[in-house]
């Protein structure tokens, strides 16, 4: 019987092995593939004209998900509006930053680039990544944000933190510097504010063990709570009925 199973399941495994892709590509008339075209407002033989412009077909996908909107001159406007560039500008940074496209090659050429979700993917990646901090120039505008993010009210308010140390805004060129700066700053004046309270703390200890030398005698009244009396023979007495209550209660 085991043998059987076996033999079943390893006559399943080839069987999936030995199928054409197309068997897990998109259909034309695939409901996904419907909606999908319908929700970018796309006719099924436009969308097919594009895939071919790149020499790809519905084929070349397991299903809708692996689908994006094409590049339309509407869709890049608001690329453009949304990130604050020019194509040019769009088309350096892609350039530069992902490496995905050749030399003298523009993106809306690049399979790399072929969907709008492509580019906004790839945009979403640069703008987020901490060492683009590192050459940013600083401007009016991000320092407010810098002064905004470590709590402080305004730009003139985080100037005054660095003047505290002798050091100013201008002496820094980028914002990944000022950044640094920020955080170094902040810390010691956090560090400082600590001690101060640790120094207070410490006050009231000192206040306490003045008030225990006081109530010495006190103090030692209150740990004296021997049950024992100054009359040896009674002491012993005691320690006997306590043995024999002990013992009675055993044999119970």
């Amino acid at each position: 019987m085991k043998k059987k199973l076996l033999s079943v399941c390893f006559a399943l495994v080839l069987m999936i092995g030995l199928l054409p892709s197309q068997a897990f590509a998109i259909d034309a008339d695939d409901p996904q593939l419907e909606s999908f075209l319908e929700s970018i407002d796309w006719e099924l033989e436009d969308y097919e004209g594009y895939l071919a412009d790149f020499g790809l077909e519905l084929a070349d996908f397991e299903d809708a998900s692996y689908l994006g909107t094409p590049l339309t001159e509407e869709g890049l406007e608001e690329i453009y509006d949304t990130y604050d560039l020019t194509y040019d500008e769009l088309n350096d940074l892609l350039y530069e930053e992902e490496g995905f496209l050749e030399e003298d090659e523009e993106f809306p050429d690049s399979i790399w680039y072929m969907f709008i979700e492509d580019i906004e993917f790839s945009l979403d990646l640069i703008m987020n990544d901490p060492l683009t901090a590192l050459d940013e120039d600083l401007s009016e505008e991000n320092l407010e944000a810098a002064a905004e993010e470590y709590g402080f009210g305004s730009i003139e308010e985080l100037e005054e933190l660095f003047n505290l140390y002798e050091d100013s805004i201008n002496n820094y060129t980028t914002l990944f510097e000022i950044e640094n700066a920020t955080e170094i700053y902040v810390a010691m004046e956090d560090g400082s504010d600590l001690d101060d309270e640790t120094w207070g703390e410490n006050d009231d200890v000192s206040e306490d063990d003045d008030l225990w030398e006081d109530n010495t005698d006190l103090s030692l009244d209150m740990l004296d709570t021997s049950i024992l009396s100054d009359e040896p023979i009674f002491d012993i007495y005691a320690m006997i009925t306590v043995m024999l209550l002990e013992s009675a209660l055993d044999f119970k």
